[in-house]
């Protein structure tokens, strides 16, 4: 198997991160792949925003926390939406760009690839999105410098794997092969 096949077979979800950060020589690396994905008509409108200060990540969290709640979802103490890793990358683009979804997500799995290669934990990481358009969490995307008219397509956790999780089998029988 080449390197490339295996790095994505060895590529899975890391929800428990060691808090010293990545080398930024890593991080580099990690942002640029995710640049290098394919975009529509090649428009490169997505962006992508890492995030290193632990003060701004806890923010989130505690927004995020309180619109849950609000929402009727009790998290637990201990949550954390990016599982303590000292590296969020929110990717987003403008509203009006209709492929932003198809092409942030490129973005990410080139991000996740690249970590994996790189012996770097990282999970994909949803709540944002979902809660991007509540005025508080909005406020704090502003504030990182996300501009207002762009839409959180996903985000990335990032570091130092702190413990192994489990490998779980793919189910093979999502493949279909047609003639």
């Amino acid at each position: 198997m080449n390197e490339t096949l295996q790095t994505i077979a060895q590529r899975k979800s890391c929800r428990s991160y060691r808090s010293e950060m990545i080398k930024d020589e890593e991080l580099q690396a990690i942002l640029k792949a995710g640049i290098q994905a394919p975009s529509a008509m090649n428009r490169q409108l997505c962006e992508i925003f890492a995030i290193t200060n632990p003060s701004y990540i806890d923010e989130l969290t505690e927004a995020i926390k309180k619109v849950s709640e609000e929402r009727g979802e009790k998290k637990p103490d201990t949550y954390h939406f990016s599982y303590h890793a000292p590296v969020l990358l929110i990717v987003s683009g403008p509203e009006y760009d209709s492929r932003r979804v198809e092409d942030g997500s490129c973005i990410l799995e080139n991000i996740f690839l690249a970590a994996a290669s790189l012996n770097i934990g990282s999970c994909w990481i949803n709540q944002l999105r979902d809660t991007q358009d509540v005025d508080e969490v909005r406020n704090i995307l502003n504030k990182m410098g996300i501009p207002h008219n762009h839409q959180v397509v996903g985000c990335a956790s990032i570091g130092y794997v702190n413990q192994e999780t489990p490998t779980k089998d793919k189910n093979e029988n999502r493949i279909h092969i047609v003639k």
